[in-house]
């Protein structure tokens, strides 16, 4: 794990001071919840709000589970208010921890609540210092986990700590609906199957996110294409007559990868989880299912293998998945 603590750190770390207070006047200026908080001790939350930019899904999960970590080891009540472009409850329940938030529990009030803002911080140093009076409004994108556990390990016994995975599958289990979908695609593939995933951004100009721009050239998207697809070729040829689950970030490469003997996509379109505000979906409820049908879908395979060039993004959604079940994991650059 990074273990870098600077003095550029330490200024992020000040300037995430200052955001606290801005953010949580802001978020109480427009609240209606601002009554006290009926629990007995301060609760801390995941806050996925849409109030601050928050990343990706795997971002997001990261510092949920983080939280989650924390709680663990200090006994303290965790929830999660996940309302940000959708509510977490439509796609993933609850399994061994309930962290949905009950009626009452929730506040906005400053005088009741404290926001910590710990969105580019790699480090748990400010949570593990962190003395709550107050309710606890967290919004991390990072994995704090190892530097939990390396903090609690020296106060604790033999026992190994939690993994990210474990963690994460004590919080979340799939509900109804996506649980039907991954036994329809699984029964779809047939068996067995690997995994390779690929990250374009907006290279090819169909997935929107941030300011990103395409490559705009059609010849340069050609030749990104076909070399993308002679990864799969030559990685099939590797794993002989096993199915190959392909999943991307681009609906371009993914209508030409189907087209490759042995190959399994998951159809559908994807939008980034922060880019909701400027390119709404449609059909919101089922471009969002699908990146949790991606993603779970990952986490089962035999093995994961991340595929790009060197100017395409080294996504972290393939390592988290793959972290989920602790499965192999293998980067590939071409």
């Amino acid at each position: 794990m990074a273990t870098y603590y600077g003095k550029k750190y330490k200024m992020l770390e000040t300037r995430h001071l200052f955001k606290e207070l801005l953010l949580s006047a802001k978020i109480a200026l427009k609240s209606k919840e601002t009554g006290k908080p009926n629990t007995k001790q301060p609760v801390y939350i995941a806050m996925i709000d849409g109030e601050t930019f928050h990343g990706g899904m795997c971002d997001r999960f990261k510092g949920i589970v983080s939280l989650y970590a924390y709680c663990k080891y200090t006994g303290n009540p965790f929830r999660i208010r996940y309302t940000y472009p959708f509510r977490l409850e439509d796609y993933l329940q609850p399994a061994a921890y309930d962290w949905t938030l009950k009626q009452g529990e929730y506040t906005d009030n400053p005088l009741y609540s404290r926001v910590l803002y710990m969105r580019g911080e790699h480090l748990a140093t400010r949570l593990l210092g962190f003395k709550a009076k107050k309710q606890v409004h967290f919004y991390s994108n990072r994995d704090m986990v190892d530097h939990i556990n390396e903090t609690y390990a020296k106060e604790g016994g033999k026992a190994a700590p939690p993994s990210w995975g474990e963690l994460y599958c004590e919080l979340f289990k799939p509900g109804k609906v996506l649980q039907e979908r991954i036994d329809a695609t699984k029964k779809g593939i047939g068996g067995n199957y690997y995994a390779a995933v690929f990250r374009f951004q907006n290279l090819l100009g169909d997935f929107h996110e941030y300011h990103y721009k395409a490559l705009g050239d059609k010849e340069k998207e050609e030749e990104l294409i076909n070399r993308c697809l002679d990864a799969i070729k030559e990685l099939m040829a590797k794993h002989g007559n096993t199915p190959l689950l392909v999943t991307a970030d681009s609906t371009t490469f993914l209508k030409r990868a189907a087209q490759i003997d042995g190959v399994h996509i998951i159809p559908g379109k994807l939008i980034h989880m922060d880019g909701q505000k400027h390119h709404a979906p449609k059909d919101q409820y089922e471009v969002y299912l699908k990146s949790f049908l991606d993603f779970y879908m990952l986490s089962e395979a035999q093995k994961i293998y991340r595929i790009g060039t060197p100017q395409m993004y080294k996504s972290q959604f393939p390592v988290y998945a793959a972290k989920m079940h602790n499965i192999p994991f293998e980067s590939i650059t071409i």
